[in-house]
């Protein structure tokens, strides 16, 4: 058996780092003063690095419209997100049928940054995707910083990102940045019987 068509060299960039990809929320303004209200209610935990952050919710505990609203689109967008992370990695799943590319908000949470306040280095292994969406962000506020990334966040903003991306928040100049941050999940191939096999 000639195996000659196996032996390809590894995609370029394979082992490249995942890039955070960025999104603006076409309806940021529709979900703004809700979701604020909800963190300002519920953030009472003050993490390392000082913010203030709300319990742990699970994807499905969506208390407010606007959690719907808001996690309908991320899970919307994560097969094009994802898609761009993948096409590195050699993966089956750059194969597999694209009726089970699914994903889902896994668990997610409230954070604000008074004046001073900000989030040690850390990232959400084992999740393997993340993201942050920004309500508020004040001039001045600190940029998100994902290993060597520094993105500067604004109103309305979804940044998405590999969960075991080391990533911090300096210490905030500003009070007022306000943000959901959260992690998903990958639901799996339904079946590989329509999947190419040689």
């Amino acid at each position: 058996m000639d195996i000659t068509q196996y032996k390809f060299s590894n995609l370029p960039g394979l082992t490249s780092p995942f890039e955070p990809i960025v999104y603006d929320c076409p309806f940021s303004e529709q979900l703004g003063d809700p979701l604020i209200k909800w963190i300002s209610d519920k953030a009472d935990i003050r993490v390392q690095g000082g913010a203030l952050k709300t319990r742990f919710y699970t994807g499905s505990e969506r208390e407010l419209p606007e959690h719907h609203i808001l996690f309908d689109w991320i899970e919307s967008i994560l097969v094009e997100a994802v898609k761009d992370f993948s096409k590195w990695t050699n993966s089956a799943y750059n194969t597999s049928p694209e009726s089970s590319k699914k994903f889902k908000v896994a668990d997610y949470w409230g954070m604000y940054y008074d004046q001073g306040g900000g989030t040690v280095l850390h990232n959400h292994f084992p999740y393997s995707i993340s993201f942050g969406y920004y309500l508020q962000a004040p001039e001045g506020s600190s940029p998100l910083i994902v290993e060597d990334h520094s993105i500067q966040v604004t109103e309305g903003r979804l940044i998405i990102f590999g969960g075991h991306q080391s990533h911090e928040v300096p210490d905030s100049e500003v009070s007022g940045r306000c943000m959901i941050a959260g992690n998903v999940v990958y639901l799996g191939v339904d079946s590989y019987d329509d999947m190419e096999t040689e």
